[in-house]
This record gives C-alpha cells, sequence and structure tokens, in this order.
C-alpha cells in the first residue's frame, strides 16, 4: 500500500461579530454628548440666573427708593410698602429686604406716622364733629395712638361716632334735614349764622270759605285770616299748620251742617204738605161717605 495521500482541511474564516461593541460605543458616545449638553444648559441656566438676579439687585436700589417715596406721599400704606420690598426679594432670592424692611419701618414710624396721626386726629373732629380738636383730647387721642388701643385713624372715628357729643349732633342734624324738606332752609343772621327760623308759603286759596253772608251769620264764628307765609321755628310753623287744618276742617263741616239742615228742612216740608193732603183726602172721603149713605135709604 505504499505511501497514501493525506488530505489537510483547514477551518472556514470566520468574520468576527462587533456589532455590540460598535452599539455600545455608540449608545456611550450618545450618552456622552447627552450629558455634555445637558451640562452646558445648566451652565447657561445658572448664568442666565446668576444675569436675572443682578439685573434684579441693580433695579433693587431704585425700588426701594420709589417704594419710600410712594409711602412718604402717602400714595401706598406701610403695609404694602414691606410687601412689595419682601415679595420683590423672594422672587429674585435677594437678601438685604429685611434689613431695607427694618430701615422703612425706623424711617415710618419716627418721622411719617407721627404727623400722620396728628393730622388724622384733627381731620377726625372736623369732619365728625365739625370743630377742631382740644390740646387735651389731640394729647389722648395720641396716647391711644400709641398704646395700641387705636390701629388707625379709623379707629379713632369709630370711637368719636359713639360718644355723645355726635350722636346729639347727629340727630340735630337729621331734624334740622327733615325741617328743611318740610319747611324749607334755615334763615341766617348777618354773621352766617343759622337762626333756626324758617318761612313757610301759604297759599290761602286752598282754604274753603263760607258761599254767602247767611251761612257765616249762623254760624256766628269768624274763621282767622291767615297769611301767605308763616315764619318762626319749626313748632311755631307746625301750630299755625294746625290752625289751617282745623280751620278747613271745621268749614268743611258747617258746609256739611248747613247741606244736611236744608235737607231735613227740605224733607219736613215735604212730609207736612203729605200730611195736609192726606187730611185733606180724609176729610173729603167723609163727605163722600155721607152722601153715599144718604142715597142708599
Amino acid at each position: 500500500m505504499g505511501g497514501g495521500r493525506s488530505v489537510t482541511y483547514q477551518a472556514p474564516q470566520v468574520q468576527k461579530d462587533d456589532s455590540f461593541e460598535k452599539y455600545l460605543a455608540y449608545q456611550q458616545s450618545k450618552e456622552a454628548a447627552a450629558e455634555a449638553r445637558a451640562a452646558q444648559e445648566k451652565a447657561e441656566a445658572k448664568a442666565a440666573e446668576a444675569a436675572r438676579k443682578t439685573a434684579a439687585q441693580s433695579a433693587y436700589g431704585g425700588l426701594r427708593s420709589g417704594v419710600e417715596s410712594q409711602l412718604r406721599q402717602g400714595l401706598i400704606s406701610y403695609s404694602d410698602a414691606t410687601s412689595q420690598l419682601r415679595d420683590y426679594a423672594a422672587k429674585y432670592d435677594l437678601t438685604p429686604a429685611e434689613s431695607d424692611v427694618a430701615d422703612l419701618t425706623k424711617m415710618y414710624t419716627e418721622q411719617l406716622l407721627p404727623g400722620r396721626r396728628a393730622t388724622g386726629v384733627e381731620a377726625a373732629y372736623e369732619e365728625l364733629l365739625g370743630r377742631q380738636a382740644t390740646e387735651e383730647e389731640k394729647t389722648k387721642a395720641l396716647e391711644r395712638f400709641n398704646q395700641g388701643y387705636y390701629s388707625n385713624v379709623q379707629d379713632l372715628k369709630d370711637s368719636l361716632t359713639k360718644s355723645t357729643e355726635y350722636q346729639d349732633k347727629f340727630n340735630q342734624s337729621y331734624l334740622d334735614n327733615y325741617y328743611d324738606t318740610m319747611f324749607g332752609k334755615q334763615s341766617v343772621d348777618a354773621t352766617g349764622k343759622k337762626t333756626g327760623q324758617r318761612s313757610f308759603t301759604f297759599d290761602k286759596n286752598l282754604l274753603p270759605t263760607y258761599k254767602g253772608t247767611d251761612l257765616a251769620s249762623r254760624a256766628q264764628v269768624v274763621t282767622p285770616e291767615f297769611a301767605d307765609k308763616f315764619t318762626g321755628t319749626p313748632a311755631e310753623i307746625e301750630e299755625q299748620l294746625q290752625n289751617v287744618r282745623e280751620t278747613r276742617k271745621y268749614l268743611y263741616s258747617a258746609g256739611l251742617t248747613n247741606l244736611q239742615g236744608e235737607i231735613d228742612k227740605e224733607t219736613q216740608k215735604l212730609k207736612n204738605e203729605g200730611e195736609k193732603e192726606v187730611s185733606k183726602i180724609k176729610s173729603q172721603g167723609g163727605i163722600y161717605q155721607q152722601l153715599v149713605g144718604a142715597f142708599s135709604f
């Protein structure tokens, strides 16, 4: 069998699969890009916030000056002023707000509040009582402000409206308005002071009158002659008007009484005449009966 032929087999060349490695590399690259973008966005946001705070800090001084100016002019209240500073600082995360609020509070309580309270006290007495407050009243009111009894001027006004002086004035004012409506405005003297006197115009033609002299003579009552105008206090004018009412009532009553008397007189007249006719008829009926009786025999 001598030497036989040998056959050598070679394994086929297999290409290595690197798709997973490529995918892994792609994901890593994608994540790195995302992280870089997120870092950039974060840096940009941080820079924007820093710029925003810087701008807000720069504008804060102007805001504070504006708030203080408005507070001094009375355009905003102390509460509004402090709220604006605190809200602005909280919005932009600024730190000096509380110290500025403290400075604003000191300025308000030491420079503005005392004068405003004094002005409010004077105005309250003038508006509600129509007079100036006495020095004693001013002192007492300011003490109550300082002690916290009055929180604001409205508290003082509420207290004044409960006073006897205000109640008397209010009631008198109500009566004056009522009498002004009923009897006209009060007259004033040479100094411009109200006199309490009013003039009420009266139309005499609205009163009934006697018709003919017979009714007036039979009544034996002379009615008063009223003037065209009543001048006096409301009580005096009301008394005059009451006289007018009573006179009107009397005249109407006299007229109706007279009318009823005339009716009764005519009724009695008709009754008397009727009775005469009945008697006459009865008398004539008796004669007729006698005649009839005479012919019956």
